[in-house]
């Protein structure tokens, strides 16, 4: 009975001090008109293109990790766009306050209308980091809203775990 005591209250520790591991981060990121990007035709049906495109970003609201903020970097995006949706997949890179980086890789989708995406859904993930933040794992999701003049705003929620810091 004690070691089912003992195995119990091990395994609560565990899974306690495991989830208060990872922290809550969110912000706002704003967008600017894609430079440069480039758009190829498919030819298979109406509206069917392949885009790449770089776009530098602002924090708006910056996301705070390892207590430096997120301060600006720029996405690089592949979109397959068809007549009535759009899929992408790119990679963030964002500069702190203190200048470490993190590396973000991301995946969304949005529907289209009259050749205009409508608001785009997806999900991203920490493939790493520099200085204070290398190591750094985490996901999320975000939303954003294309803006008129090919700007956008992003929300970005999600968490992150850094590696616990090494003693000598």
């Amino acid at each position: 009975m004690r070691t089912r005591f003992f195995w119990a209250a091990l395994l609560v520790l565990l899974v306690a001090g495991s989830s208060a591991a990872q922290t809550n981060i969110s912000g706002t990121v704003q967008n600017a008109k894609a430079d440069p990007a480039y758009s190829i035709e498919i030819g298979d049906h109406p509206g069917h293109a392949t885009v790449l495109q770089k776009t530098t970003c602002t924090w708006t609201t910056s996301m705070e990790i390892a207590g430096a903020k997120s301060k600006d970097g720029y996405d690089v995006t592949t979109v397959e766009m068809w007549a009535t949706r759009s899929s992408s997949n790119g990679t963030h890179v964002s500069t702190m306050d203190n200048g470490d980086k993190f590396f973000v890789t991301f995946h969304g989708a949005s529907a289209v209308k009259d050749g205009k995406p409508g608001p785009e859904q997806g999900t991203w993930s920490f493939t790493g980091g520099t200085g204070k933040l290398k190591g750094l794992k985490g996901k999320g999701t975000y939303k954003g809203t294309s803006n008129e003049d090919g700007t956008a705003n992003v929300e970005v929620k999600g968490e992150y775990e850094l590696p616990a810091a090494k003693t000598k």
